[in-house]
């Protein structure tokens, strides 16, 4: 699910992406995406299950660029079900970016 998840983000046009971080920021709109945590529950015999993940997708664009948020709400919502939602929108002074901050939970097959 994860990497059906990343080959939808990278097939979005108009913004590359790259898991974790990019090396040198690239010219025009980008973003990554990563798994953060592993997901745990207790079985109720002392043993943990792994469920799934908790990861994140940041987008950064030059402007508002509603369709691109849309392209990304849209793999989200292909992937993870209802499992997501927008965390954080907030104006990037030092690079003059828009920063959007999704967080998905996926499960583990």
């Amino acid at each position: 699910m994860y990497d059906a998840l990343a080959e939808d983000l990278k097939a979005i046009q108009g913004v590359q992406f790259t898991e974790y971080a990019w090396r040198t920021r690239p010219d025009g709109n980008y973003g990554t995406y990563q798994l953060d945590f592993e997901i745990e529950s207790d079985d109720g015999d002392d043993s943990k299950q792994d469920r799934g993940w908790e990861g994140s997708v940041h987008l950064y664009t030059k402007g508002r660029e509603m369709m691109l948020a849309a392209a990304v709400e849209s793999a989200l919502a292909a992937n993870c079900g209802n499992s997501w939602y927008l965390n954080s929108e907030q104006y990037e002074e030092e690079t003059g970016l828009l920063h959007r901050e999704f967080v998905f939970q996926i499960e583990k097959r």
